[in-house]
């Protein structure tokens, strides 16, 4: 056991992280409206009527072609870390910006850090992802700057003990 006074306080700072948040987004999320289609052909679907050979396959049919669409919904997913700044941080950052329009994405990029933008290319990701997901990076840097960090286990499954009716 280390008492305070063998404390390498420059090892422990030496190994210090900035907090990190990790969020997904996906290159294909206009695939959602073909499976909110195919979903209320399914739901619509009457399967001893619409499941004979001479129907084309009916609701199965309906069933792989949703499976096929949500594998490349998924497949189209990216995921990307950032890292908190603080004010001070932000501040020079956006000072350092190649052009006034592009200070808030040169903050964003400066704070991605997996996989690495340039301020025109977030500029372009908000463009091309639109106003959920982009608002959804945002949230996740505004976390990772301000939020103190912790570790949450809730979404584990609970132990089972004697008494409880899991024996």
């Amino acid at each position: 056991m280390t008492t305070p006074q063998e404390f390498d306080v420059d090892a422990w700072l030496d190994d210090a992280e900035r907090p990190e948040r990790a969020v997904t987004v996906y290159q294909k999320a206009s695939l959602i409206a073909q499976l909110d289609e195919l979903e209320a052909q399914i739901a619509n679907a009457d399967e001893d009527e619409v499941d004979g050979p001479s129907m084309g396959g009916g609701v199965a049919k309906l069933h792989a072609e949703y499976a096929a669409l949500a594998k490349q919904f998924h497949d189209s997913a990216l995921t990307i870390r950032v890292q908190g700044r603080d004010q001070h941080e932000r501040v020079k950052i956006a000072a350092g910006a190649k052009d006034d329009a592009l200070r808030d994405a040169a903050v964003l990029a400066d704070a991605i850090q997996s996989p690495k933008f340039t301020a025109e290319q977030v500029v372009r990701l908000v463009d091309k992802l639109g106003g959920a997901q982009a608002k959804l990076i945002v949230t996740r840097f505004e976390e990772a700057s301000k939020e103190i960090p912790s570790v949450s286990a809730d979404f584990l499954p609970k132990p089972s003990t004697r008494g409880d009716g899991g024996e």
